[in-house]
């Protein structure tokens, strides 16, 4: 039986690669709810269905400003395409939102394939069957490439157009002449640049290897096809809003240099070294660090891979999902320098075992973290407390209680399904929650409070009946897995437990 498999997948291998790489992801697509971070959420999918509601969450369409602030520096490629999948659902009637939600994450789950893919096409390109069958395998079952594979994250969709404007440059260096593989790969790296601006290193480094080894004509072709999409798409949409081409990307780049440690998470220069260099599962991750060291040939891929990593480097706002545009295209480049030079290792040669040990305790690990990472949400616990206030006709408000640590988080009013309603944060330790509850006319009121945290319950619940009259109990929203596990990591994440409590006169 196995003997059969195996001739089938030699005679098949990307479908059997494909295959492999779609069910984890398909599982990640239905049980990892959620999302990863606030701008997957909040700037995409809040944004989106913000404005098919015509309420315009962030404030971002000039219509809806009642104030003269402009553009905000949103790149809108992205979100849009939201914007017209979920009016599509719409006008079939199709509102769940969770089961939209569901649709979303198949989606990107399809798409990140691609870069499964094509990472075994330039593997069979550069190394050999053996080689691109392995890699191949890696990049279907990296740990964390499921979860974050459907998630609504800028950083990852822009990777798989990196991956193919890779393929389409391999291709061009073999046809040096021919001008369609260098367009194809300008208007990939493009098209990548309209979700994700900073990936504008790889074509800038794509550009300086074509300058370096003299091949001008190229480079025109390339840059051309660059230029193209952000022409078509950014240029054109920003042109119909604010009446001038490239406004938010200009305001974007504006922001960044006047704000580089807006998040305030700067780390040193090395960080991202040390992150690549075990972001593929130890012992793997270290031979691919090497091997991406190691060798730099083909130039055209490698060095925008490196002027990426570089400038991210030096840029003071440091966060672990600005490298994963380039992760799989690292992975790819470093794991077959390393296997080419393995080959030819008499060091290596000598000790087979040593090999196929590293191999098997990567796999292990990566096996250990694989399943129950696919099967994890994240931020579900401000997911699930939204939900229970979903089917509430009567709901007029939320006050958001987070007097202990004074930041009350944003909740993903998607799930609540209800956009014209107030969600005030209380952060202020001996506040006054009724004043904050009157300051809205009747019937536009909060009627509604969610605990963040259990810390001082019994006083916080009291300024709450003060505030309110009367509530009664809703729910409590627990935190998932994943959330636990990373605040008992760095407690700096945070884990909360979010207690819900609504007046009787919510019922609806």
């Amino acid at each position: 039986m196995f003997t059969a498999l195996r001739t089938r997948m030699q005679q098949a291998p990307l479908l059997w690669l494909t295959l492999i790489a779609a069910l984890p992801r398909l599982l990640a697509a239905i049980f990892s709810q959620g999302y990863y971070a606030h701008d997957d959420h909040f700037l995409v999918i809040e944004a989106a269905q913000s404005w098919v509601a015509g309420a315009d969450y962030n404030y971002w369409l000039p219509w809806n400003q009642t104030f003269d602030h402009g553009p905000t520096g949103h790149m809108m490629v992205y979100p849009g395409l939201h914007f017209v999948l979920f009016k599509l659902c719409d006008l079939l009637g199709f509102t769940d939102p969770d089961g939209k939600m569901i649709l979303v994450r198949l989606l990107h789950a399809a798409w990140s394939l691609v870069a499964v893919r094509v990472g075994y096409r330039i593997g069979l390109r550069l190394a050999g069957e053996r080689t691109a069958w392995t890699l191949g395998l890696f990049l279907a079952l990296l740990a964390y490439m499921p979860f974050l594979g459907v998630r609504n994250m800028v950083e990852t969709v822009s990777a798989p157009f990196l991956m193919l404007s890779a393929w389409w440059l391999l291709r061009g260096e073999a046809a040096d002449s021919a001008w369609r593989p260098w367009m194809l790969a300008g208007v990939l790296a493009g098209l990548a640049m309209n979700i994700r601006f900073q990936t504008v290193f790889f074509p800038a480094g794509v550009g300086l290897a074509l300058l370096l080894t003299k091949r001008i004509r190229p480079a025109l072709i390339f840059g051309a096809g660059t230029v193209l999409p952000l022409l078509i798409l950014q240029g054109g949409i920003d042109l119909l809003l604010w009446g001038r081409p490239f406004a938010e990307m200009a305001e974007y780049i504006r922001y960044n240099l006047d704000n580089p440690d807006n998040t305030g998470i700067v780390s040193p220069w090395y960080n991202y070294l040390l992150l690549l260099s075990a972001a593929f599962v130890p012992p793997l991750s270290v031979a691919v660090f090497f091997g991406m060291l190691r060798s730099w040939r083909p130039l055209v891929l490698w060095l925008p891979v490196v002027l990426f990593v570089v400038f991210h480097s030096l840029f003071p706002n440091k966060q672990e999902r600005f490298m994963l545009p380039i992760l799989p295209l690292f992975f790819t480049l470093g794991f077959i320098s390393w296997e080419r030079w393995r080959a030819k290792s008499t060091w290596w040669s000598a000790r087979p075992g040593l090999w196929k040990g590293a191999l098997a305790t990567t796999w292990i690990i990566n096996g250990l973290l694989l399943v129950p990472l696919t099967f994890s949400s994240s931020k579900l616990e401000r997911v699930e407390a939204m939900r229970m206030l979903r089917d509430d006709k009567g709901l007029d408000g939320i006050i958001i209680d987070d007097v202990i640590d004074q930041d009350a988080p944003l909740m993903p009013r998607y799930y609540l399904d209800r956009w014209k309603l107030c969600t005030d944060p209380f952060n202020t330790p001996n506040g006054d929650m009724k004043a904050l509850v009157e300051k809205n006319p009747p019937g536009q009121r909060a009627n509604a409070v969610m605990f963040i945290g259990q810390d001082r319950i019994e006083a916080r619940l009291a300024e709450a009946f003060r505030a309110f009259g009367d509530l009664e109990f809703v729910g409590i929203a627990q935190p998932g897995l994943l959330d636990r596990t990373l605040h008992w990591l760095n407690p700096q994440n945070r884990n909360m437990v979010i207690i819900v409590f609504r007046t009787p006169r919510s019922h609806g």
